[in-house]
């Protein structure tokens, strides 16, 4: 194992953060793999993960079987770590800033695409091209201006990821059975990584809105795809590992086993492994229903996370503690129920749960899908 440590600017002196980035296998050996964990920094399950990872990376390296080299970075948001409120942690977004630390990463794809003329009819040369170029282009972004520290830290990590064949971001839902989020031209190629995670819900996805970090990191090889251009699309998928409250050493070893495995499966692990059939849905995340409450007070559900639920069906009831009155949540899809808000108390208009349909929803536009 190799370590580094990257110190990033201070908003303020005296207040610098820094980032562990973790390297295993021969140096610049393909396929390169890079994992991050816990970007959202209240997301925790995931950071307990990766230090599962760690130790088996490090005895697998020991035992030369790292075919490929793998990044691992064990906790992607020191800054987030460290943000409170009042006793409460506040991960998600940057107080400063206010901006999502999973929104709106820096991408290379206009500045690939200005470059064309370049590209030929070789895809393994014209990803080496797109690498290049993604590459020139972030360290310039880094040189040319001022930036918070928070757009800081994602220029860092995207220098980190830009160039892997595998990109495997590790994050944690509310209330949530595991499911991920795949580009559409990944499946079912990426069956084999479901199976293995025993996933129940793959939402397929593209142009989600935001500019999330696995869509920014394939966002410039797709583009020349679109364009009719010949090159590889790296394999990037964010993984959910269930409710922020599933924190258990078994939960994640049995995890890291299972990314490991799908690493053997795909070479950069030396060894066999038995890859069993998917067995969860798998449709385009346009068909996921986000479940609104209508009126504000105390949500009681009715459905267990994981039940398949029908259209119009009640999932929960809203109290109002002043006068008893209970107001159903129908659901206007049919599918899976995945995910439940830990929130008990819910204003109108909150998302309370997602249900995962196989018919696109009219409101869920291309672009305008992932937004908080």
């Amino acid at each position: 194992m190799r370590k580094e440590i990257i110190t990033l600017p201070p908003a303020a002196p005296g207040s610098e953060a820094r980032l562990t980035v973790l390297r295993f296998g021969p140096p610049e050996a393909r396929p390169k793999v890079y994992v991050q964990a816990s970007m959202h920094a209240d997301e925790v399950p995931a950071m307990l993960v990766a230090d599962h990872l760690r130790r088996r990376l490090t005895e697998l390296a020991h035992a030369g079987r790292l075919k490929g080299e793998v990044i691992l970075v064990p906790q992607a948001n020191p800054l987030g770590g460290a943000q409170g409120l009042l006793g409460t942690h506040l991960g998600r977004h940057h107080l400063s800033s206010g901006r999502n630390f999973n929104r709106f990463w820096p991408d290379a794809t206009v500045a690939v695409l200005a470059r064309r003329e370049i590209f030929g009819h070789d895809a393994a040369a014209n990803t080496e091209r797109v690498r290049a170029l993604a590459a020139q282009w972030l360290a310039d972004e880094a040189a040319s201006m001022a930036h918070g520290p928070d757009a800081q830290l994602k220029l860092q990590l995207m220098q980190l990821a830009h160039d892997a064949d595998i990109v495997l971001d590790l994050h944690t839902d509310d209330d949530a059975a595991l499911h991920l989020y795949v580009d559409r031209d990944c499946w079912p190629d990426l069956a084999d990584l479901a199976a293995l995670l025993d996933a129940k819900v793959v939402m397929l996805c593209r142009d989600s809105g935001g500019n999330a970090f696995e869509e920014t990191v394939a966002a410039p090889f797709i583009a020349l795809k679109e364009a009719g251009i010949p090159v590889h699309q790296p394999i990037t998928v964010t993984v959910e590992l269930r409710g922020r409250f599933d924190v258990s050493d078994a939960l994640a070893a049995r995890d890291a086993d299972a990314l490991l495995a799908f690493l053997v499966h795909r070479r950069v692990i030396a060894g066999e492994v038995s890859v069993p059939s998917f067995a969860g849905v798998a449709a385009p995340f346009s068909a996921t229903e986000p479940v609104r409450a209508s009126v504000g007070g105390v949500v009681v559900f009715l459905k267990e996370k994981g039940a398949q639920v029908r259209a119009g069906e009640t999932i929960a009831e809203i109290l109002d503690p002043a006068t008893g009155k209970r107001t159903p949540v129908p659901v206007r899809t049919s599918g899976r129920l995945f995910t439940r808000t830990m929130h008990r108390w819910v204003l109108a208009g909150d998302v309370i749960a997602k249900v995962q349909g196989d018919t696109p929803l009219p409101e869920r536009r291309p672009g305008a899908m992932m937004t908080d």
